[in-house]
């Protein structure tokens, strides 16, 4: 049952990330910068590409585990 709750929990902050990735810059990043600093357009990107990378890994390794 706590497995299932992860894999819940890890997909949704993965799919979080691919639709707002400047919330994980501003709460990993953001409250150390005194005034206003912004997230390059880079670092969205690769925040992007690499949350899709880790679900489709995750869906290829993690699900077929779950039904076994």
């Amino acid at each position: 049952m706590m497995i299932i709750i992860f894999y819940i929990v890890f997909v949704l902050i993965a799919v979080l990330n691919i639709f707002n990735p400047r919330l994980g810059w501003y709460m990993r990043y953001g409250w150390m910068v005194k005034g206003d600093s912004e997230p390059s357009d880079a670092y969205l990107l690769m925040s992007r590409i690499s949350s899709i990378i880790i679900l489709i890994v995750f869906f290829c390794v993690a699900v077929p585990l779950l039904f076994n």
